[in-house]
């Protein structure tokens, strides 16, 4: 097989090619390791290796994987490797990933409670279906590299920050205002969907991040528009069309 990988070494870029024998069953992670055994030189991610953590995403012929869990050989003979997209690479496959945490803080997505030390703060099994899904989040970025909204609105936070913001807005247990959640949201463009549902398409969870923004819109007091582009638009669960 023929990789053609795109590096960067912190002042140039350039794409480098190698050849490897590639077994049907191998992870792209696994091919990479093999691969960095003959060249030390190759940079990239890594840490659980079970679709967990989400550091090892990279975009392959075009799409946003994560490496520990695609197999090489669904590809064809010839493969492109290459950073995510919409992010800052810091060496060969290695994005900066400081975004995560600024997304949390612009959006201060984190549990708003009352704290009870004498008593659990329960969830019903019910409630928990509203946002369960989206708990399976693991921010790895592969929505955002392929988001077509960035390519108009580099101020729109991206699909996986809004998916956060859904998690707690549905979440019965947190005490923050619902609408100060949706305007924090509508600071860093909720309104900016364009409805393309790469996210889902890419999201190694099955999420459907654009659903969730369509639903944050529904929940929105004072939309932009003279009708709610939520009502119009929203309250698809397309999670369970696919």
């Amino acid at each position: 097989m023929k990789l053609l990988i795109k590096r960067f070494d912190g002042e140039k870029e350039f794409t480098q090619e190698y050849k490897i024998e590639v077994k049907e069953d191998e992870t792209i992670l696994e091919v990479l390791d093999k691969l960095r055994n003959k060249d030390r030189s190759l940079t990239y991610r890594s840490f659980c290796r079970s679709s967990i953590c989400g550091t090892c995403a990279i975009r392959v012929n075009g799409q946003s994987v994560l490496a520990c869990k695609e197999k090489l050989s669904k590809f064809g003979d010839e493969v492109v490797i290459e950073p995510l997209k919409n992010t800052k690479v810091l060496r060969d496959l290695v994005v900066d990933h400081s975004y995560l945490e600024k997304s949390i803080k612009e959006l201060e997505n984190w549990f708003v409670d009352e704290i009870d030390e004498n008593m659990e703060n329960l969830q019903s099994p019910g409630l928990l279906k509203l946002y369960d899904k989206q708990t399976d989040c693991i921010m790895c970025m592969a929505c955002y590299s392929e988001c077509e909204a960035l390519d108009y609105d580099k101020n729109f936070a991206g699909p996986f920050a809004f998916t956060k913001t859904y998690r707690f807005v549905y979440d019965s247990r947190d005490k923050r205002d619902t609408q100060e959640r949706i305007e924090l949201a509508k600071d860093k463009s909720l309104y900016s969907c364009v409805s393309c549902q790469k996210c889902f398409m890419v999201c190694p969870k099955g999420i459907s991040s654009m659903n969730d923004i369509k639903m944050l819109q529904t929940k929105d007091k004072n939309p932009p528009f003279s009708e709610s582009f939520g009502a119009n638009m929203g309250g698809v669960d397309f999670n369970g069309f696919f």
